[in-house]
């Protein structure tokens, strides 16, 4: 007979490798290796892989904003994340190559080898032709978990810098937007002569006037920083002046 000190060292003693087994356990999350958009297009991928945690969970994704955008994602039944919709935490650039993504949802179930999330992405027609897209973390029930290895995709956003718009003068869009501090806008004109920026708050007010530009015909770009104690978050208007008339923009500066 098994003296009952004994027993309970060993249940105590199997309890404990069974925590650091689960501790120890590797978990991984895959964004698809190669990703090729064109400006403008827009595509569903799936983040899939080995999740032994449910429950509420937050996933966060990082990404270059210069080639692509995250326009949302997708749970529900047959995915990891149960939710539907899910809930967007935070959609944030934060530089000119760096941007996060992060979605919550509090009914979350445990996957082997299957999808997680979907996400919804578009290409960018900013500075970079090349990419990437990770997942950055997951935070399981308050915790981040520790055990879990991320891939890096590559995204390769091909054509022009613009969205294929047919403008004979004009400002065709900034890259990315919304922005933090950074951004590059695009713009046509007609015939080459000065052009001249100025941006102002939503109500109108002037805020900064940039100095003169010499610009060739067709397709121009200007990297424009933003003076950050100068601004608050929040919607700005942008224009273009030229010898041929006056265009107008907005652009959305996050905080």
């Amino acid at each position: 007979m098994i003296p009952t000190i004994l027993v309970r060292t060993i249940v105590t003693l199997g309890i404990f490798v069974g925590v650091v087994a689960s501790l120890m356990a590797e978990n991984e999350i895959n964004v698809p290796q190669n990703i090729t958009l064109s400006v403008g297009e827009r595509a569903r991928v799936a983040v899939v892989g080995t999740l032994d945690v449910g429950g509420s969970l937050e996933v966060t994704f990082r990404y270059d904003p210069a080639v692509m955008r995250i326009l949302g994602a997708n749970g529900g039944e047959g995915y990891g994340l149960r939710c539907n919709p899910l809930e967007v935490v935070e959609n944030r650039v934060e530089s000119a190559s760096s941007a996060v993504f992060t979605v919550r949802c509090p009914f979350s179930v445990t996957i082997g080898n299957d999808t997680l999330v979907t996400l919804d992405i578009e290409g960018i027609g900013g500075a970079d032709t090349v990419g990437f897209l990770r997942t950055d973390k997951v935070i399981a029930n308050g915790l981040e978990l520790n055990n879990v290895v991320y891939n890096t995709g590559t995204v390769v956003r091909t054509g022009g810098v613009t969205a294929r718009q047919v403008v004979k003068e004009g400002i065709t869009g900034n890259y990315p937007n919304p922005f933090v501090s950074r951004t590059r806008i695009v713009y046509v004109i007609d015939a080459a002569g000065p052009v001249k920026f100025y941006v102002s708050n939503a109500q109108g007010r002037l805020m900064q006037e940039l100095a003169s530009i010499e610009a060739h015909a067709g397709e121009n770009y200007l990297d424009y920083e933003q003076v950050a104690w100068q601004v608050a978050g929040g919607v700005y208007i942008l224009q273009m002046t030229t010898e041929a008339g006056t265009y107008y923009h907005t652009m959305t500066v996050m905080k």
